[in-house]
């Protein structure tokens, strides 16, 4: 039989958010775009595109590949900017940043903490350098925060989802659900609290059943992280907010793996070895 071995979690995408300390003159920052932005063929580091009320300048990615070029919903106040940056390791990297008037921050497809950091500090430092009249002070990174973490790892078995889910229902008490033909993965809901029972980890304690939403730590403040392995041997671990969180989640799903292999992986027939005459 072939030995259980997983893969080491690998982070895929973050949403941060932080705040730049003064607000941000949208319009004009759109303004300067059109001639600050560099074309998409272009092999190197700039703003690549905006969005700004119904108007758009440049073109990333997924425009290329979609033919798609404004967003169908616009906020008042906010404006979204596409950067391409080089990430250590990984090549040009695209972040999409949501702006807003008042100096906020969001930014989603940053791939580690520090990189979100390097990305904010560029485009301060790129704006303040072609027209500093864009903020309506001295801009710095303030408040930054990390709002989300998806993960994904495997395994070198495939998986039975329908036992895994009645494993994880009647074992372990977890919320699950597995129905194909709306989602492929098993999907699992694990609540993560500091202060919870150790002997029923992934199980809200609090008096009165949290919503799922809060920092991890305390009374009605559980984290809910969503675990979903799917039939490949795939799974994905999401809505963290801390690596401390994905790490309990990760560690405690390889422990159920392990415990019940015999049950809920498939096991290869090993096919007998030709004899030669």
């Amino acid at each position: 039989m072939a030995t259980l071995s997983m893969s080491p979690l690998r982070i895929s995408t973050m949403v941060t958010t932080c705040h730049v300390g003064c607000g941000i003159r949208l319009s004009r920052l759109f303004e300067g775009l059109n001639k600050w932005a560099i074309p998409f063929g272009y092999p190197g580091e700039g703003f690549l595109k905006m969005e700004y009320e119904t108007k758009v300048v440049g073109a990333s990615t997924r425009d290329i590949l979609t033919k798609r070029k404004v967003t169908e919903k616009t906020f008042f106040n906010q404006a979204t900017l596409v950067i391409r940056k080089t990430c250590a390791g990984r090549g040009w990297k695209e972040v999409n940043i949501k702006m807003f008037a008042n100096g906020g921050i969001q930014m989603t497809g940053v791939p580690t903490a520090e990189f979100s950091r390097e990305v904010i500090q560029y485009v301060m430092d790129q704006i303040t350098a072609k027209d500093k009249e864009v903020f309506t002070g001295e801009p710095s990174l303030q408040k930054f925060r990390i709002q989300l973490i998806n993960s994904d790892y495997s395994i070198n078995r495939q998986i039975y989802q329908d036992k895994l889910h009645k494993v994880l229902s009647n074992v372990y008490n977890l919320f699950s659900s597995h129905e194909s033909t709306i989602y492929q993965g098993v999907n699992t809901k694990y609540y993560y609290n500091k202060k919870g029972n150790p002997l029923r980890p992934g199980i809200c304690e609090c008096k009165a059943q949290c919503t799922g939403q809060g920092l991890g730590d305390g009374e009605g403040q559980c984290k809910r992280i969503t675990i979903s392995p799917f039939s490949s041997g795939k799974i994905i671990i999401t809505g963290a907010r801390e690596m401390d969180q994905i790490n309990e989640a990760y560690e405690f799903f390889n422990e159920i793996l392990k415990t019940h292999q015999n049950e809920i992986l498939f096991t290869p027939i090993p096919v007998p070895a030709l004899v030669s005459a």
